[in-house]
């Protein structure tokens, strides 16, 4: 394909995705569509036309702001010529781009066009006279929630999310236990990366690399898993023998790392209302050589009432808004709506209050939410504290030195009484709120 015909490409994606001005599916969903219907492309004309259609998803606010500057409606082909000209700078290439005389190229400009060509040639993608939200990227209606969490961070970690997210891979402890020796195997492999900063077991990749063809992986030595997934894993503080639930299990992402660190002995007890996570988490499980989790399907309004005072660690891995991880699920942030959220929240606190019912005297709740948003972290565990007086604030910074630091990580972040948000522009994770609480002895 030439330059030309992949971007004839993206624009006809972008119509497809935006048709009739409603957003007819994912920008995943409609990018894989889209290949399937071009398997004549090869692997390069595939990841030209991935780029700059991802280009335009994560300037999408700041694109439509220019466009509607110069008075043009944001159609698939005017989002594409206005990347071009602000985030490219090709404005003097348009025309050969746009051309009549080369094959399966965009149809030629229009007088209409050239003129907010031109419009467009004077501007700045960054502008100063942005509204903050636009400059972000995030959704207006989002903004307070956010500052509540973020405080005076709330520009530098939002920024972070318009950027691409690495690739983060954790070593399997049961079966190998040095970060630096996975990097070093990769690295015979042509795959280059580094030890993560702050965990112990992470490898960080230079560039995304398909995977899941490698003996290492199919072998188990090692589990795609974000930098902040893994501390939030390791703060769980699992150990072997102990009785540990993981509610909203899923793929078992969390319940892996865990059933490391206790040895393969006690129990996890994943529970998800999804069949289909459950028997991903499966063969996740064999490929690494757990034995002592037990996968459970509940229905979705499922009852605590069996395993009330059974668990020293529960952990309550929340639905949520996701927020905290939108520089990998770009398009997400704009589907979320005020219902979903709420929706979210409530999820939450019911959850809460299992968890609440099912640890043992002395053991401790793990709350997580790949959030930056207060009402998903902070103003949900103020809450469920005004009520569950038979809990406190864990010292996490001790938590912290206690398993982290000790396996090799680096220092603890900053953090409030039994409470730790992991940020994307601080800390270069996903972000990831968690909070520890530690039920008192009866």
């Amino acid at each position: 394909m030439t330059p030309a015909a992949r971007i004839a490409a993206v624009i006809d994606i972008l119509d497809g995705l935006y048709a009739d001005g409603a957003v007819t599916s994912s920008a995943a969903q409609a990018l894989r569509s889209s290949m399937q219907r071009r398997r004549y492309a090869g692997s390069g004309d595939r990841n030209a036309i991935s780029d700059l259609f991802w280009q335009i998803q994560r300037g999408l606010s700041r694109l439509c702001w220019h466009l509607e500057g110069c008075n043009a409606a944001v159609t698939g082909r005017h989002l594409v010529l206005a990347a071009l000209v602000l985030m490219d700078r090709q404005h003097d290439s348009l025309a050969a781009l746009f051309s009549a005389e080369v094959a399966h190229a965009p149809a030629p400009l229009s007088d209409a066009e050239i003129t907010m060509v031109a419009k467009l040639a004077d501007r700045h993608f960054v502008d100063p006279a942005m509204p903050p939200h636009i400059a972000l990227e995030w959704p207006e209606w989002l903004m307070a929630d956010t500052a509540a969490a973020l405080g005076d961070d709330v520009a530098a970690n939002l920024s972070a999310l318009t950027v691409p997210a690495p690739t983060d891979i954790r070593v399997n402890p049961l079966k190998i236990s040095d970060q630096r020796q996975l990097r070093d195997r990769l690295a015979g492999r042509g795959i280059k990366g580094h030890p993560t900063p702050l965990s112990p077991f992470g490898v960080r990749l230079q560039k995304r690399t398909r995977l899941d063809d490698l003996q290492d992986w199919k072998n188990g030595l090692f589990e795609i898993q974000d930098e902040g997934s893994q501390l939030a894993s390791l703060l769980c503080d699992a150990r072997p023998g102990m009785q540990i639930a993981d509610m909203c299990a899923g793929a078992g992402g969390k319940s892996l790392l865990m059933a490391a660190m206790m040895q393969n002995k006690g129990r996890i007890l994943a529970l998800d209302t999804a069949a289909e996570r459950l028997e991903r988490g499966g063969e996740r499980l064999r490929r690494a050589g757990v034995h002592n989790v037990e996968r459970k399907l509940v229905a979705e309004k499922w009852s605590s009432r069996s395993w009330r005072g059974k668990f020293d660690r529960v952990v309550v891995d929340a639905p949520c808004s996701g927020s905290g991880t939108w520089r990998r699920q770009v398009d997400a942030r704009w589907q979320l709506t005020p219902e979903r959220l709420a929706f979210y929240q409530e999820t939450q606190a019911i959850l809460l209050e299992k968890a609440r019912a099912m640890v043992a005297p002395g053991g401790r709740i793990i709350y997580i939410t790949c959030s930056l948003l207060a009402s998903e972290g902070a103003e949900q565990i103020k809450k469920f504290l005004q009520t569950a007086t038979e809990f406190e604030p864990a010292d996490i910074g001790d938590i912290w030195q206690d398993t982290v630091a000790a396996a090799g990580g680096g220092a603890c972040p900053p953090h409030q009484p039994g409470m730790l948000q992991l940020l994307p522009g601080r800390d270069g994770t996903d972000g990831f709120f968690i909070a520890i609480l530690q039920a008192r002895l009866r």
